[in-house]
């Protein structure tokens, strides 16, 4: 939230006199009375002791004072008075709310004049505490900046009576040469933003010397570009070929795409049947590998087969030799069991059984055999037929490819005869491209221009709307009399109510329209979160008015009613979130609003009442 400032006081203070104050209230104070009893030397104290002048005009009425004290408030941030010695000199910052003659140095000292490079100044530091230190504005046609500085503040917050009458812009202040820092300073309170990022642009004398250096450094090219292309063709011819070049190479291309794509497809099939090869090649090892191994079991099937006939025909000789230790194993005769039975001639018939037995088992197990030996013998054959043919498969894809590969080299050298062809015919259609450009380069450069005033009003479209939106609200608000027509024209700079600019008004309606936009600016600012010092100071706003009664005149003549002034000031102490002093010559029609401050300065002639700002002998 941006930070804002409360006037407290303005105090005049010297040794031997009755100090010389005015107390503001948070909301409206009005200070009206007679001429010359020192109602606009209050603006003019307040100016001298933010350093807005270097001295300062005393009546005769100050003499015997010495400094003038402006007692402040910041929101957050406390109270602190600035004192300023009458005669010039810098300003003392004190703590606090200081309305007596200062006893000892202050604890700080401000230069009075704006210091860019020093914010040990009084409109830097005044700034600094409403966030508004180190903002830059646009200064000229040539984007030059300069550091916002308080009086640009203080202009559009506090406005002396000659301004507010005056038919100028309410946000001029100056010769016409000023309108592009005006338009800059209005334009941040408005939008928020400043002009720091802005690029500058190179004046007029240095704009020429830079074209000069620019305009050798182009001829120097368009001289090597020029010989470059003496013996080339010109670029229309050029182009022509350019046509007919990437014709040829559209069509090489497509050639070449599809011999690749053939090619392409002819690796996939050969990878295909590679795959298929490496998998044949497990099983037919496989079937290799139990070949041999069901092999060796057929053989050891015979070798069973023959040791059961063997067993079989012994079976004779073991009869022979009964009452012997057994043969086969060793067992004494008194031993032996079956087969060794006394008296047998034999080997009985249950060993003949048992052998023939084993010997029908191992027969069946050995045909087994047989059938998986022949059906493996008819998968080796098969897988070596299947071997063959995808040998032969690869062996043919593979001749097909690299005839294809061929194929590709082939046209591969006419193909980058044809892009070396069509790279140079492009570099020298870029040559005369460049050229053509650097010569209208140099033309534009030959012509430097000053560049064009830059007073317009560049501002957000939005964010002005809603200024107008506001102003129209406040002055209906003030029963001001329109037909709800009120907006800031950036062609006239300044307040139009129902298509009439604020300078064709009468000096009684300037005035008060020129208070508008400065209420409004303020308002606005406050509503939207916008910089400002929070509060205004206007000197005759309400100059001239008339009765009810009274005819409404035109001209320079023009008023405004009683009920407009009545308003205006309920309005300011009930409803403009900031502060305002009023300084008029006119004493309110009507009693002021609760709450509000009034100082009455009657003038020499009055009676017990204050004279002036300065006490009198009489005021004693």
């Amino acid at each position: 939230m941006a930070k804002r400032l409360k006037f407290l006081h303005v105090t005049v203070v010297g040794a031997g006199v009755s100090s010389a104050s005015v107390e503001f209230g948070e909301k409206l104070t009005v200070v009206h009375g007679a001429s010359d009893t020192g109602k606009s030397h209050i603006l003019d104290l307040v100016a001298y002791a933010f350093g807005l002048s270097k001295s300062i005009d005393l009546p005769q009425e100050a003499k015997g004072y010495r400094y003038v004290l402006l007692g402040l408030a910041v929101e957050g941030k406390g109270n602190f008075t600035l004192c300023r010695d009458l005669e010039g000199g810098k300003i003392g910052v004190y703590g606090g709310d200081v309305r007596d003659a200062p006893s000892q140095p202050a604890p700080l000292y401000l230069k009075p004049n704006h210091t860019a490079k020093d914010p040990l100044s009084v409109s830097r530091y005044v700034l600094s505490l409403i966030d508004l230190d180190e903002r830059f504005v646009r200064r000229n046609q040539n984007n030059d900046t300069r550091m916002v500085q308080l009086r640009d503040v203080f202009r559009l917050s506090a406005v002396g009576e000659e301004k507010i009458l005056s038919k100028k812009s309410p946000i001029e202040f100056g010769q016409y040469s000023d309108q592009t820092v005006e338009a800059s300073i209005f334009r941040l309170f408005i939008e928020g933003s400043d002009d720091s990022g802005m690029v500058p642009i190179p004046k007029t004398a240095d704009l020429k010397r830079i074209a000069a250096n620019k305009l050798e450094v182009l001829e120097v090219l368009i001289a090597d570009l020029e010989t470059q292309l003496e013996n080339v063709a010109p670029i229309d011819d050029l182009r022509s070929q350019l046509v007919r070049v990437n014709a040829s190479l559209e069509d090489s291309t497509a050639e070449i795409e599809g011999t690749s794509r053939a090619r392409d497809q002819l690796v996939s099939e050969r990878s295909s049947l590679v795959r298929d090869l490496a998998s044949l090649d497990d099983r037919y090892d496989e079937v290799v590998s139990l070949t041999a191994r069901f092999g060796l079991l057929h053989e050891q099937y015979d070798s069973d087969l023959g040791r059961l006939d063997m067993l079989a025909q012994a079976g004779g000789i073991l009869g022979v030799m009964s009452g012997e230790a057994c043969p086969f194993c060793g067992s004494a005769p008194e031993h032996q069991h079956w087969p060794h039975a006394e008296g047998d001639t034999s080997a009985g018939p249950e060993f003949l059984a048992a052998v023939e037995s084993e010997r029908a088992k191992i027969a069946i197990l050995r045909t087994d055999l047989a059938q998986t030996l022949s059906s493996l013998g008819e998968q080796r054959e098969t897988l070596e037929q299947e071997r063959r043919r995808l040998i032969e498969g690869i062996s043919r894809l593979s001749a097909t490819i690299e005839a294809q590969e061929l194929r590709l080299r082939a046209p591969g050298e006419s193909l980058s005869r044809i892009v070396e062809v069509r790279s140079d015919v492009e570099n020298s259609v870029r040559a005369y491209e460049q050229l053509s450009q650097l010569l209208a380069l140099r033309d534009a450069v030959s012509r430097v221009e000053k560049p064009a005033p830059a007073g317009d009003m560049s501002i957000s479209a939005a964010d002005l709307s809603h200024f107008d939106t506001l102003a129209r609200e406040i002055l209906a608000s003030w029963r001001f009399a329109s037909n709800g027509g009120v907006h800031f024209s950036r062609k006239d700079r300044d307040i139009v109510v129902d298509q009439r600019p604020r300078s064709g008004r009468g000096k009684g309606v300037r005035s008060i329209l020129h208070a508008l936009f400065n209420v409004s600016l303020a308002e606005f600012c406050m509503r939207f979160d916008r910089p400002h010092l929070g509060l205004v100071v206007l000197d005759s706003p309400v100059v001239t008015y008339r009765q009810p009664e009274d005819p409404e005149l035109g001209g320079e003549d023009e008023t405004i009613a009683t009920s407009v002034v009545d308003a205006f000031y309920w309005y300011l102490q009930n409803e403009f979130k900031g502060q305002s002093i009023i300084l008029e010559n006119t004493s309110p029609v009507s009693p002021l609003p609760s709450g509000s401050i009034e100082y009455f300065f009657g003038g020499p002639e009055y009676g017990a009442g204050r004279k002036g700002f300065y006490p009198t002998s009489a005021d004693d």
